[in-house]
């Protein structure tokens, strides 16, 4: 083979092997969506990527977590309506029974559903989410309320993230409302039976103010909850607004428009098939050279 010849098909065979990479990258980003495999296909883009991942993820997580507090808060919520509903009733009672016009076997019988509804609520404030109890403070061994109405859990505060570094109360304190406090409803649904039981129009009038210092402990905690509710909802809807455009950042960088990866695999494929038609017909190689 002449000089020359050999320079031609030195150059051929190059030209080839630069079409047939570029046909083979193209195929790789048109069958992947990006078009960054190696951080040397594009070391900027290649550094930032993870970066914007990373924030995305952290993103979805606090969405996540804001989100699952928010659910045991409106599981909360509606214990706590339950409570106050049952409050109301007790009132109603309340009022009904310091009327000097009913007897003994008609107290007896409000006397009764008191009881009932003492249950009622001591099981509502014991009440378990998941594998914690929702209004135990962080202890979660025990039941927080007792038989007689003394609050046992703790004041302990659990605290999820809301923005990035931003923690917002996660659990209901409800401890105000034991035995012995203004709000403890329990305490004084008992002392509403025993007046009950006992007869005592004065004593069952007595507990009015008790009934009216429960309901309000129970409006003013659920108002607590109501807020807490909207600062994690609020953190759900705004995370995944920021994770979705950091995960959106990492896209552009790092995958392409398919529409275009398709464009331009077809073509390489079309270049890469004309250096090698060309190459054939340089040299006029057999159709068996040309295959192979």
């Amino acid at each position: 083979m002449r000089v020359t010849d050999r320079l031609i098909f030195d150059n051929a065979t190059r030209d080839t092997a630069q079409a047939r990479a570029a046909a083979e990258d193209a195929s790789r980003v048109a069958s992947t969506g990006t078009r960054i495999h190696h951080p040397s296909d594009d070391p900027a883009a290649a550094g930032m990527i993870p970066a914007f991942q990373i924030a995305g993820a952290r993103y979805a997580a606090i969405g996540q977590a804001a989100g699952l507090a928010s659910d045991e808060l409106n599981a909360a919520d509606g214990a706590l309506d339950s409570v106050g509903t049952a409050l109301s009733r007790a009132r109603e009672l309340a009022v009904q029974f310091s009327n000097g016009t009913y007897d003994a076997s008609q107290r007896a019988g409000g006397a009764l559903e008191v009881s009932q509804l003492a249950d009622h609520v001591r099981a509502i404030l014991n009440t378990r989410f998941g594998n914690r109890y929702l209004f135990g403070g962080t202890k979660d061994d025990a039941p927080p309320f007792d038989a007689a109405g003394n609050y046992v859990g703790d004041t302990g505060v659990r605290q999820v993230e809301v923005a990035p570094g931003v923690l917002q109360q996660a659990n209901v304190l409800v401890n105000g409302m034991g035995a012995g406090t203004t709000g403890g409803v329990l305490q004084v649904l008992g002392a509403l039976q025993a007046a009950l039981t006992a007869n005592d129009p004065t004593a069952v009038s007595a507990t009015l103010d008790g009934l009216a210092a429960g309901t309000d402990a129970v409006a003013n905690t659920r108002a607590q909850v109501g807020a807490s509710m909207h600062a994690f909802d609020t953190a759900v809807t705004a995370s995944k607004v920021a994770s979705d455009g950091e995960t959106g950042e990492a896209s552009k960088l790092g995958q392409v428009d398919l529409v275009d990866a398709s464009i331009q695999l077809q073509a390489t494929q079309t270049a890469l098939q004309a250096s090698l038609a060309a190459t054939a017909k340089s040299f006029q190689l057999s159709l068996v050279d040309y295959l192979k």
